[in-house]
């Protein structure tokens, strides 16, 4: 097994203690409150709220289980897993920023249902995801950005045939799987789900999916090899799929974070987790 260093270490561990902080308030649980920078900037599914509203007010109880993203360089932490809202399940993202010991930035993602919705399979999603790599197999922070930069290249270009992904990369949206699926569970429409990753896309797919925009990079971990991206994906609703099939027959805007596994600099896996907004919609960020 290989370690990072004990400074690194600590400030990890510091970093999620004050997500977890965070999470506890949010859900009514008593303890330590975080600290909160008077110049506090916080957003719901890109929509700029006053800390306390939103799903400050109806969530309930947090699920067990979720994961933590933490960048150490940049003082930043993030989370994915599910809540309890008012007696409805909902896929929950947040990343906070932390700058000395406040709380200086906290940005939000809910997702309330859709096709693709399965909150227990974000939660329990393999743990093998945040394994620290051998030195050998790592990226520069600058080379993580790259390859997430180019997934989204070859969905607007698409084609994938010079993304660097391995041929059995996983992809899971919102819980579900989207790549590699076993061919026998899909039903008609759904076939391009047993594909890989640059198949789909070269074989036009994700055609549907018009720009990729408002690309950021808050958490790039070179230990794990992990990079997130917030992005928002633009659907204008009168883009065909290969076979004729319309996912969207009225245009909308998705916010979705979208965290990379990436080992000797081939993409291994992808999480996305996010939901449709109105068309044109801005991050917020």
């Amino acid at each position: 097994m290989v370690h990072g260093n004990s400074s690194a270490l600590a400030e990890r561990e510091r970093l999620i203690a004050a997500m977890d902080r965070y999470l506890e308030v949010l859900v009514g649980q008593k303890g330590e409150r975080p600290r909160i920078s008077p110049d506090i900037r916080y957003t719901e599914n890109t929509v700029p709220l006053p800390l306390g509203t939103g799903l400050w007010r109806t969530a309930r109880e947090l699920d067990p289980g979720g994961h933590h993203f933490v960048d150490t360089e940049h003082g930043q932490v993030e989370f994915w897993g599910a809540v309890d809202e008012m007696g409805a399940e909902a896929i929950y993202g947040v990343r906070l920023k932390v700058e000395g010991n406040l709380v200086s930035e906290i940005e939000s993602v809910v997702v309330r249902g859709g096709s693709f919705f399965n909150p227990r399979v974000v939660v329990d999603q393999a743990t093998s995801f945040h394994e620290i790599l051998p030195v050998e197999d790592r990226s520069s922070r600058e080379e993580l950005v790259a390859v997430a930069d180019a997934y989204f290249d070859a969905i607007e270009l698409s084609d994938g045939t010079h993304l660097p992904v391995s041929d059995d990369c996983r992809r899971v949206v919102n819980g579900v799987v989207d790549s590699m699926e076993d061919l026998a569970q899909l039903e008609e429409g759904e076939r391009h789900r047993s594909l890989g990753v640059a198949e789909q896309m070269t074989a036009r797919h994700y055609a549907y999916i018009e720009a990729l925009r408002e690309r950021r990079f808050p958490v790039v971990d070179v230990e794990r090899g992990i990079v997130v991206c917030h992005v928002m994906f633009d659907h204008p609703g009168d883009l065909e799929r290969p076979d004729g099939q319309l996912p969207f027959r009225s245009p909308n805007s998705m916010l979705v974070f979208e965290a990379f596994k990436v080992r000797g600099g081939l993409l291994r896996e992808v999480w996305a987790i996010g939901t449709a907004l109105p068309y044109g919609i801005h991050s917020g960020w």
